[in-house]
């Protein structure tokens, strides 16, 4: 596995899909990274954990393009054979 696009932008897929499994109410309200409005303090305050909020709420409206990109990385991968 060389260090070329191709495996680079699976590395992405791989980390956006794992964002977009983690739940929102079982995981991640444990950890009060589920809403800005329940850190029970003001957001300028810790900006790094108000930036991973939003992280996570982004990703969320990438669900279809990210199947997508699954599909095509898979078919790709069994066409032209993954190394």
């Amino acid at each position: 596995m060389g260090f070329s696009l191709w495996n680079i932008f699976k590395a992405g897929l791989l980390f956006t899909n794992s964002i977009l499994i983690l739940h929102r109410k079982r995981f991640l309200s444990k950890h009060g990274l589920d809403d800005v409005n329940n850190l029970g303090c003001d957001p300028s305050e810790k900006p790094l954990k108000v930036q991973a909020i939003g992280l996570l709420n982004a990703v969320q409206y990438l669900k279809l393009p990210v199947i997508a990109a699954n599909v095509l990385t898979i078919v790709f991968e069994l066409l032209l054979g993954g190394g």
